[in-house]
């Protein structure tokens, strides 16, 4: 992507929003590694090993981009918005956990991925926002983990996409008194715990 392209900037705020989240730096701007495909689909993270190198590129869909461009980051993270953006901060999040598991050399699945994502969506939302009402946050995990399209695709996707949907609903229960209390510290702490957390570990905060 050219780096003067009117949605680097929000690209860069959201990933750098996700990083200061989780207290890491990786040094990578997310607008040298991603690509824009007329037509693509939504979203895509692409990688690939070669001599001990780990290649990433995040593939966007044009319409997914030129729908972000044409807001503000205000507007992406509101309700009306919040169809068209989702798929850009599941790439970023993608983004952020894949270089975080490659600088401590530890592997990742995709339901990993897939889960941290879909709480990382809840997170970025929900802090853009705050402060918030409890329930405003019930409705946001409900438009979230209840009121959700599932793209057409492979079994095996589908499957993964729902079980990390199931995860990731089960955490947001447990951050519901971190949103009627008023505690951000609290919330950004049970956030960073998930974070850091391997898929079983993730598992047993969800449960």
């Amino acid at each position: 992507m050219n780096s003067g392209a009117p949605a680097d900037h929000k690209l860069r705020a959201l990933f750098d929003g996700i990083e200061a989240l989780y207290q890491t730096r990786s040094g990578l701007d997310p607008t040298d590694v991603i690509q824009r495909v007329a037509g693509g689909p939504r979203e895509t993270l692409l990688l690939r090993e070669d001599d001990d190198a780990l290649e990433v590129a995040l593939v966007f869909g044009e319409q997914t981009l030129h729908l972000l461009e044409r807001r503000s980051l205000d507007e992406s993270l509101s309700d009306a918005g919040l169809g068209e953006s989702l798929p850009v901060l599941e790439g970023l999040s993608h983004l952020v956990y894949v270089a975080e598991a490659a600088r401590c050399e530890r592997p990742v699945s995709g339901l990993e991925l897939e889960t941290q994502a879909e709480v990382d969506k809840l997170a970025l939302v929900l802090l853009h926002r705050w402060p918030t009402s409890a329930s405003s946050f019930e409705q946001l995990v409900e438009r979230l983990y209840v009121r959700f399209e599932l793209l057409p695709g492979p079994a095996e996707l589908q499957e993964r996409y729902l079980a990390a949907n199931r995860i990731a609903l089960r955490f947001a229960q447990a951050l519901r008194e971190s949103v009627r209390t008023q505690r951000i510290s609290d919330l950004r702490a049970m956030l960073r715990r998930f974070w850091a957390r391997d898929m079983d570990g993730k598992r047993a905060l969800a449960a």
